[in-house]
């Protein structure tokens, strides 16, 4: 259903001085939380310094999108962000004033000084007067919690408000981080600029430009709606193709807007809370938990047009409260999916310990595009002995296509999106149905595979992906090949870590080969040795390994040396049992 038309109310342009002298403005408990970070603090900091320096004669700080409440306070659909961080610098350049006025001003029988010192105890008497205090705040960014301890509130009144046991607080919540951060950053920077002055007159005069120049020429556009739907609806209008916001931040506050009542509302925003948490409450994790949910139930779309598909289809109260059960319901499988063996509930989230491996082997080869097929398996209830042959078969897939044959990864994500809703839409039912389409329609063929690893090249590295994938490799290649490893393969190779990379041959000896995956072996860490670079140096310690595989190898570069035809040979003996394992 589209949106209908609003007609946006006439916006008023306000300076800073006079926003919050008229105006109560409140944070509703659904919105994200302070989210600013250094570098948005940064270009603040910027804008302002350019008014400073007259290189600009004012700046647009953007808009705000408000409705008045039944309590007459203005309640903050978009633009907390701004205004935060201005209440913030506020407190900031009062506090540095002060210390002025400690150290240089009070007690002096200078006329000039105590006149200077009026200019700073007007700058707190400004500030006083835009914040006012507890009792009556222009700015509340978080309506009464429950949990007192962690109120977002009470630390923004303290730290807005002059107690200054807050700025060197320790904490752990990130929005209160990102405050007493922005804090932190602007006394610095004050302090760095008026310092720059020589005299103490200079340096109050730089102080009282500074304020002047936020105050007065800073502009910010107020909207204020009607109503709460019609403000909603101006936000998403206005925001629903902008950059400073994730598609995330964006569906939420139209779930909010069809939820109709405030109990309702409060019920939603608890839900979304709830279903955030195990994402750390982290915008780009929530966008890409619900893009990949999408992908699952209807197809895969672009994040930038993530949120106008799924507002055009989630359009009233009962289908937003059906989509935030979705997502409470697949939240903890999507986060083992990203972190399959830490913490521990994760690796005990499925019984059978041969799934957990099997992500996790994923996991280490950066492998992300299937997780839509297993949403829709968890979902629909299918059995942990499935899951496991589907998870198998996925894996398989990948080696061939990605790793083997190097083909793009387009195509991967287009067909798992498409069979991951038709398992949700129960046009496919059973795991021989699953797997037979994802035969059909990405398996590569035995011929193209064999031919592609014939001449495979694999760079290895110390760590991260092309470490695993590589390592991966070989583990199977040594069971399948030498009976090596066995039932212990994923114990003592991954969780373990029992095993390094050596490359065998050095360029000298196999030319052109020297990357192929015939030239590398897989060797216990109390074998590896620093600085052998060459293969005849590896053999007595290959010749050590447990590994059949191993020894085998030591054999064969003792008895006729290692050059490039070896390699090809080696590489040749993998090839036939490549399509057997994957």
């Amino acid at each position: 259903m589209p949106t209908e038309f609003v007609e946006i109310p006439q916006p008023s342009v306000f300076r800073l001085a006079n926003l919050f002298n008229d105006n109560n403005f409140v944070v509703p408990l659904y919105q994200r939380n302070y989210a600013w970070g250094a570098h948005e603090v940064e270009d603040f900091w910027g804008d302002l310094q350019d008014l400073v320096e007259g290189r600009h004669n004012s700046h647009f700080f953007g808009q705000i999108v408000t409705y008045k409440n039944a309590h007459g306070d203005q309640e903050i659909i978009d633009g907390q962000q701004r205004l935060t961080t201005s209440t913030i610098f506020m407190a900031a350049i009062r506090d540095v004033a002060n210390q002025i006025y400690h150290d240089k001003v009070r007690g002096s029988q200078d006329e000039a000084l105590l006149e200077m010192g009026d200019q700073l105890r007007d700058i707190r008497q400004q500030v006083e007067k835009a914040v006012r205090g507890k009792e009556h705040p222009s700015l509340i960014v978080q309506q009464a919690s429950a949990n007192q301890d962690q109120d977002l509130q009470n630390y923004f009144h303290d730290l807005t408000n002059g107690v200054h046991k807050v700025v060197t607080e320790k904490l752990t919540s990130e929005p209160k981080e990102n405050m007493q951060r922005a804090y932190k950053e602007m006394v610095q920077w004050i302090k760095a600029s008026y310092k720059a002055e020589k005299t103490v007159d200079a340096r109050i005069e730089r102080l009282q430009r500074t304020f002047d120049a936020f105050m007065n020429k800073f502009y910010i556009v107020m909207i204020s709606a009607p109503s709460q739907l019609d403000a909603f609806t101006i936000f998403e209008t206005l925001n629903s193709r902008g950059k400073d916001l994730r598609a995330s931040d964006i569906i939420k506050n139209h779930l909010m807007s069809l939820m109709g009542d405030n109990a309702n509302i409060k019920a939603g925003n608890d839900q979304w809370n709830r279903l955030t948490k195990p994402l750390d409450d982290n915008s780009d994790k929530i966008t890409r938990f619900i893009r990949t949910y999408w992908a699952a139930k209807k197809r895969i779309v672009p994040e930038p047009k993530l949120y106008r598909e799924i507002s055009t289809e989630i359009n009233d109260v009962n289908s937003a409260q059906a989509f935030l059960g979705d997502l409470e319901k697949l939240v903890p499988l999507y986060t083992v999916l990203e972190s399959p063996m830490t913490p521990k509930s994760h690796y005990d989230f499925f019984d059978n310990k041969q799934i957990g491996e099997t992500l996790d082997v994923l996991s280490r080869l950066r492998v992300k595009l299937y997780y839509p097929v297993l949403l829709s398996m968890v979902y629909k209830k299918y059995s942990e002995r499935g899951i496991l042959q589907v998870a198998n078969k996925l894996l398989a897939i990948f080696v061939r296509h990605r790793t083997i044959i190097n083909d793009g990864t387009n195509k991967l994500e287009t067909v798992f999106s498409d069979i991951a809703h038709k398992i949700w839409d129960l046009e496919l039912t059973s795991v021989d149905d699953i797997i037979a389409e994802l035969n059909d329609r990405l398996l590569p063929s035995d011929p193209a595979t064999e031919a592609s690893f014939s001449v495979l090249e694999k760079a290895g590295g110390q760590r991260g992906a092309k470490r695993w994938t590589l390592v991966y490799l070989l583990a199977e290649l040594y069971r399948a090949a030498y009976e090596d490893l066995g039932d212990q393969l994923y114990h003592d190779v991954f969780k373990n870590d029992g095993y390094q990379l050596v490359q065998i041959g050095n360029e000298a000896e196999v030319g052109d080969r020297v990357n192929y995956v015939g030239n590398w072996a897989l060797l216990e860490k109390k074998w590896v040795q620093d600085g052998i670079q060459d293969a005849r140096s590896w053999a007595p310690y290959l010749k050590k390994s447990a590994l059949r595989g191993n020894q085998q190898l030591a054999d064969r570069i003792q008895i006729s040396g290692w050059h490039a035809q070896n390699v090809d040979t080696r590489q040749h003996e993998f090839s036939q049992n490549v399509t057997l394992i994957w």
